[in-house]
């Protein structure tokens, strides 16, 4: 009998090649395919939200009450889009079930991306730790949420759009039927795209980096600017944005290769004001994008914030002070 025993590997597999690496890090997105089981989940979620969207519109809007500035709950804006937004457990039926399983494997795949940046990049895995405390699983409740979310989209035919923009979190994971989501290919996240270098990333799910992921990266990974355009028979997306934990406030900066604490809640709240809300209604994006101007914080569409480059790399630890626009939602 072979009683030889082998030691575990000290971490998992690589799920991402060098190339996928790279082009993640310099581009700030990455279209790629998902574990069957995700993909399972994904076809499940997608027919239950179908489902859900073709309902009145009285029955969503008792159903998922609105909350958190669209945060949370059922928004419906005119002529453009509706959405259900979820941060934590809700009533027990079908779609919550499904939100539940999706949550679980999108964040454990979201998770062993950054797993393989840590690798490359000389980042302990731990480090993820406090930032992913009560992300990976969908909250029980209201007071046990996080900033991460769950987002399901129905975009209306010929108008049903978002403006370009890069989003705030960690990582995003983006699923669609049909075209409709681009990318951009630009080298810099301040630089605007012409239309030219919009990339179509509608058939394959996709992975995009956040501000935040930018940010503590010092610069090396880049957010990924996207846009979404209006297709003729219009379509359904699915996005969960894995976003900072937050649970830990003070947060030590040793891993990413500096030897300063910072306050993460205030780190959310300067990135987080850096942007209008492209998902809130139109006359609020409007009011939002002129206090950002006004402010000097506004450069063209993608609402990025003036001296983010420069800023984000150098991650100073004395922030400035919290920005504020006008209700975000």
């Amino acid at each position: 009998m072979n009683t030889e025993k082998f030691t575990p590997p000290p971490n998992p597999p690589p799920l991402l090649n060098d190339d996928q690496v790279n082009q993640l890090a310099q581009s700030g997105f990455l279209p790629l395919d998902i574990p069957a089981s995700l993909a399972f989940a994904t076809e499940d979620l997608f027919k239950l939200s179908g489902n859900f969207f073709a309902e009145p519109l009285a029955s969503k809007e008792t159903q998922y009450p609105q909350a958190e500035a669209t945060e949370l709950g059922y928004y419906h804006i005119p002529q453009e889009k509706e959405y259900l937004t979820f941060r934590h457990q809700t009533s027990l039926n079908s779609l919550n079930h499904s939100i539940s399983k999706f949550w679980s494997l999108a964040s454990s795949f979201l998770h062993r991306i950054l797993c393989d940046l840590s690798i490359a990049f000389s980042v302990p895995l731990s480090a993820w730790d406090p930032l992913l405390d009560g992300c990976l699983s969908i909250p029980s409740s209201r007071r046990a949420a996080t900033p991460t979310l769950l987002r399901l989209f129905n975009y209306f035919p010929n108008s049903g759009a978002a403006e370009s923009h890069t989003d705030i979190g960690l990582m995003t994971l983006c699923i669609g039927t049909a075209a409709g989501l681009q990318v951009s290919s630009r080298a810099s996240s301040s630089a605007a795209p012409q239309d030219g270098q919009w990339l179509d990333v509608s058939t394959r799910p996709t992975v995009l980096v956040g501000k935040t992921l930018q940010w503590l990266s010092g610069g090396r990974l880049k957010a990924g600017l996207h846009r979404v355009v209006a297709n003729p028979e219009g379509r359904q997306s699915i996005v969960f944005a894995l976003r900072p934990s937050l649970r830990t406030r003070y947060f030590g900066l040793a891993p990413f290769g500096e030897s300063s604490v910072v306050d993460l809640v205030g780190v959310w709240q300067e990135i987080r004001g850096s942007v209008f809300n492209v998902n809130a209604q139109t006359r609020i994006r409007a009011a939002q994008k002129e206090w950002m101007r006004a402010k000097g914080l506004f450069i063209g569409e993608e609402g990025e914030n003036k001296g983010e480059e420069s800023e984000h790399a150098e991650r100073g630890v004395k922030m400035i002070e919290e920005v504020k626009a006008p209700e975000y939602g």
